[in-house]
């Protein structure tokens, strides 16, 4: 029985946290709200007047402009979501559920890839396939045959990056199923692929549909690729959209809200569909109290075409970007592959870098102090959260639940749109400064992070805090010393999911950066905004190198606590 906490601090301490998340939550998101509703700018007379206007809703759904990205953003949405769940379902399958050569290594590769930025990713391909300075078409010798400018060059490339995600979401549903179902299924005369297209995948239904659900959320909400991609072919979703209105002269705030709120709306309704879905899950329970042993299917000499197919694959999603940005940073200026090029490397883009260190190691700088800061704070105040949500009865707990998984249904161009409109309003001195990226990213990561801590919360008894309540403890002292010890596998994994992730976004940098606050992946699209390629891959390989000492650091932490891989 939970133990009610004493008037000792515990509910003053449950109400700073509401207040803390009504400031980082639901103020960014009234301000989105208001904007869309009235005329008047961010700071001209008459903006905080209760007087509103549909006048923003009605020049959006009055415009070719808004249905063309509407249209744009379903179906880039539709085509990426079922290209990645096709592709990250069968690595998921290969790698966990058939004798596969090198499967673990694919799988390594799969992860690993997930912390790598994606601004990275598009650029190598745009190397790889522009229509002008591609190498593919200066392979085949035919200008203009690959255009990654396209919507189909959109398609493919957030496709190999959303691949990884999917292969992440699936994989525990097809590493913990009995794997005696799937020897039924031979044993009555079905092949490997009958078996996996009738038995396997049937199985792993709730899995699946919430990956689908999420990888649309987290396509719609998409920036890198719409951006590099789509702007210069002209192909416009709503993230860039709002981008535009609000970045680029001259500014249309109102027009900005109503394609904010629009797609707030429908990242909120494909999140109560992924509850729908995940909330009738025991439908397909099939691990029982009855022993089993997982075995891998024994595909035979198919085994040697899969893992040929796997390696492919983790060389079209990781091995070709990397390679192509370390053939480019070598170059005096970027050019397809040819002896002349071979005989003009050097490592001056290195020494460049290297040596303006008050532009390119400056932000890796503030990418690093960023992304350890706001890991730390988000952890902390998770962790707090989780206590208070699950381990006392003080009213008040709901809505804490609430307002921390609320922001995982604001994108992240919506998000840093708030907090620009807000702080520019408000008199704290905080704009140009990394405590506004930061402040952003806390609210960004919350809703993660809450469930990395609250799975490791539910696991710990209260009987734990009751021996140490009749010692004499105060809850924050009982908190401290028997809660955070026993959180610690998933505060560890939570602390470095959230710490390198905030180390690769761009969307939210890029909307808060000034001169003075760019990370490195707000360097990395100046870099490209500037023509400055050879500079850009250079940079790119270091946080290529970063990111790998990274999750071998994440890797030693994983084995010392026990985290389960959840990069």
């Amino acid at each position: 029985m939970r133990r009610r906490i004493a008037l000792d601090g515990g509910r003053l301490a449950l109400a700073l946290i509401i207040l803390i998340l009504v400031y980082q939550v639901v103020i960014p998101l009234l301000m989105v709200i208001w904007t869309s509703l009235k005329i008047e700018r961010p700071g001209e007379a008459g903006f905080f007047a209760l007087s509103f206007s549909l006048a923003n809703y009605v020049r959006a759904f009055s415009s070719d402009d808004f249905w063309r990205a509407t249209w744009t953003t379903l179906r880039f949405a539709l085509t990426s979501t079922l290209v990645s769940f096709g592709l990250g379902t069968f690595l998921a399958w290969l790698v966990h559920r058939t004798n596969t050569p090198l499967a673990r290594l694919i799988g390594i590769i799969t992860l690993g890839r997930i912390i790598i930025p994606g601004i990275l990713i598009t650029v190598a391909w745009i190397f790889m396939a522009s229509p002008s300075i591609g190498i593919l078409n200066s392979i085949l010798g035919v200008r203009g045959l690959f255009n990654i400018y396209s919507f189909w060059g959109m398609v493919w490339v957030h496709s190999l990056e959303m691949t990884p995600l999917a292969y992440l979401l699936l994989a525990a549903a097809l590493q913990s199923m009995d794997p005696r179902l799937e020897e039924a299924s031979q044993v009555a005369g079905a092949g490997h692929w009958s078996t996996l297209i009738r038995i396997s995948l049937p199985l792993t239904l709730p899995a699946a549909g919430a990956a689908v659900l999420l990888l649309l959320i987290y396509t719609v909400e998409t920036f890198e690729v719409p951006l590099l991609l789509g702007g210069r072919a002209h192909v416009r979703v709503y993230t860039t959209e709002i981008y535009y209105n609000t970045a680029r002269t001259p500014t249309d705030w109102g027009l900005s809200g109503a394609y904010s709120m629009a797609i707030l709306a429908l990242c909120t309704v494909l999140l109560a569909v992924y509850f729908r879905v995940v909330r009738h899950g025991e439908r397909y329970q099939t691990v029982t109290g009855k022993d089993f042993r997982p075995r891998r299917l024994d595909l035979g000499r198919w085994r040697y075409l899969t893992c040929a197919v796997g390696l492919s694959l983790v060389f079209l999603i990781t091995g070709i970007p990397f390679l192509v940005m370390l053939y480019a940073s070598f170059l005096d200026r970027y050019q397809p592959p040819s002896l002349q090029a071979f005989q003009t490397m050097g490592l001056g883009n290195y020494r460049e870098i290297l040596e303006d260190w008050t532009y390119s190691l400056y932000s890796l700088w503030n990418s690093t102090l960023v992304g350890l800061g706001t890991a730390t704070a988000v952890m902390l105040l998770v962790s707090t959260m989780s206590y208070f949500i699950y381990k006392t009865r003080l009213p008040g707990r709901k809505l804490l639940d609430f307002l921390g998984f609320a922001p995982i249904a604001m994108p992240s161009v919506v998000l840093g749109t708030a907090f620009l409109w807000f702080y520019l309003l408000v008199p704290v001195p905080v704009t140009g400064t990394l405590i506004i990226i930061g402040l952003a990213y806390v609210t960004r990561y919350m809703a993660v992070a809450l469930r990395f801590v609250s799975s490791s919360m539910l696991q710990i008894h209260s009987e734990l805090e009751e021996a140490a309540a009749v010692a004499g403890g105060r809850w924050w002292t009982n908190f401290r010393r028997v809660y955070l010890p026993l959180l610690r596998p998933g505060l560890m994994a939570g602390w470095f999911w959230v710490m390198v992730h905030a180390y690769r976004e761009l969307t939210i940098a890029l909307m808060l950066a000034r001169s003075q606050n760019r990370t490195a992946a707000v360097v990395i699209y100046d870099l490209w905004e500037n023509g400055s390629f050879p500079q850009l891959s250079a940079f790119g390989v270091l946080i290529f190198a970063l990111l790998i000492v990274l999750v071998v650091i994440g890797q030693a932490v994983s084995k010392r606590f026990g985290v389960q891989e959840q990069l």
